[in-house]
């Protein structure tokens, strides 16, 4: 008899350890959820403004910052209920976010591009990935060279980001000029032949490449 009170103990005790857990991640959940308030643009600072938007697959998404744009927020799909409000870090390096700011391109996995001019003249991008209805902010992309851009470089697949760079082995701000193309993940896929100036880049203001601009990435 005794044995038995103490097994029906232990599944009393199991089953009060299983709902107090259940608990604590409801309350995770329902706490994670308002650290995100679906909708909200994240402002700092009072008048915020939409800098730029566009609408991937029926989801609509705008940079907002606030009165001095030196932060700011995308806001993707928000509704009262649903949605992503993801940080602007570029401006960690001192960007300061402008009308050119955004760009979205759509594609297996789309993606979006928040880029700006540090005060050293370089520029910072800052890669936005959506993926199964799902968004999170990626990676960091850099140019010295002025040019940072998502481009669909190969057909029917998920876009790549371009970074100018002046080819030199010690971070020079002159000289010839070429396109490094990233993965979304930032792996470094291929790079374009050396150009003279920026204006030579195939298709400039809004480069566009092909397999056959490419080459093996040379040091």
């Amino acid at each position: 008899m005794l044995s038995l009170l103490v097994a029906a103990g232990a599944v009393v005790g199991a089953g009060a350890l299983r709902l107090r857990a259940d608990r604590t991640t409801q309350a995770a959940s329902t706490s994670a959820k308002a650290a995100n308030p679906a909708g909200s643009n994240g402002c700092l600072q009072e008048p915020c403004r939409v800098l730029g938007h566009a609408t991937i697959a029926g989801t609509v998404i705008e940079l907002m910052a606030d009165a001095g744009s030196r932060s700011g927020r995308l806001s993707i799909g928000g509704t009262a209920n649903s949605g992503w409000v993801i940080p602007a870090t570029v401006t960690d390096n001192g960007v300061v976010l402008n009308d050119d700011s955004l760009q979205c391109v759509a594609g297996g996995t789309s993606a979006c591009l928040i880029r700006g001019v540090a005060p050293d003249n370089r520029m910072f991008g800052q890669t936005v990935v959506g993926r199964s209805d799902s968004w999170a902010s990626g990676q960091t992309y850099v140019s010295n060279a002025g040019y940072l851009a998502l481009a669909n470089v190969d057909i029917d697949t998920s876009p790549e980001v371009l970074a100018a760079q002046h080819v030199c082995a010690d971070g020079c701000a002159t000289g010839p000029i070429r396109v490094q193309v990233f993965e979304l993940d930032g792996s470094l896929v291929r790079c374009t032949r050396p150009y003279a100036t920026l204006e030579r880049l195939p298709g400039y203001p809004v480069v566009k490449l092909s397999q056959a601009d490419l080459t093996p990435c040379k040091p």
